[in-house]
């Protein structure tokens, strides 16, 4: 049963190689019609980063690169994972493949991205994931961490990434514990409420009073 597709947008983009890179595999073709060195073997990296302010009803875009490294290919796929943390949500996704990467994803969806693909000798693949930020995400830091593994020959690796989740009731100005609502001192004017600790003398959201509260006057 096909699973369900929710994004918006999904972008699969292949490379050409380049003359130049077609050329320089004439250079190693002495190599290729001999026997594989003992060395020679597949060695993966993975690189994360973030752009976008990832604010609360806002996005931001995770950016994962997958690199063997290795002089061979891998000899089974690379399991790549991806899951996004509480309150994100994928939106789109760009992935660039080189010719040579060959294989499915089997997950990519709202909840995160799961991908098998076989990788030749120096292959990259990019990875640009967009992002929406529900209203309700968990204020502060959160770390998401991408791994990319290969079975046959025990290869692993992976990259984490923190962002800040900033917003409406994250801190702001009328959140609880934030600044004043009130523009303006009220010393002289209402003096019965100076040291008193109880939020129910301003029917307001934020507004908060505690027994060492003073007002200062401002005048004209």
């Amino acid at each position: 049963m096909p699973i369900p597709v929710f994004l918006s947008v999904c972008t699969l983009r292949r490379r050409i190689s380049a003359l130049g890179a077609v050329l320089g595999l004439g250079l190693a073709l002495p190599l290729a019609t001999g026997a594989t060195p003992a060395y020679a073997q597949a060695q993966l990296t993975v690189a994360k980063s973030h752009s976008g302010s990832f604010t609360r009803g806002g996005q931001g875009v995770y950016h994962i690169t997958v690199t063997n490294s290795g002089d061979t290919a891998t000899v089974g796929p690379v399991h790549i994972a991806d899951i996004y943390p509480q309150g994100l949500t994928m939106q789109g996704i760009v992935i660039d493949l080189p010719d040579t990467v060959g294989g499915p994803c089997p997950q990519n969806d709202e909840t995160g991205l799961i991908c098998d693909f076989t990788f030749g000798a120096g292959d990259t693949a990019t990875f640009d994931i967009t992002l929406d930020v529900a209203t309700d995400t968990p204020c502060g830091s959160i770390t998401n961490t991408v791994t990319a593994s290969e079975s046959e020959e025990r290869l692993s690796a992976s990259a984490s990434d923190s962002v800040t989740i900033t917003g409406t009731g994250c801190g702001n100005t009328g959140d609880s514990g934030g600044t004043s609502i009130l523009p303006v001192s009220l010393s002289g004017l209402i003096p019965v409420y100076n040291n008193i600790n109880t939020n129910t003398n301003f029917d307001s959201p934020g507004a908060r009073n505690t027994n060492t509260q003073t007002f200062g006057a401002i005048t004209p």
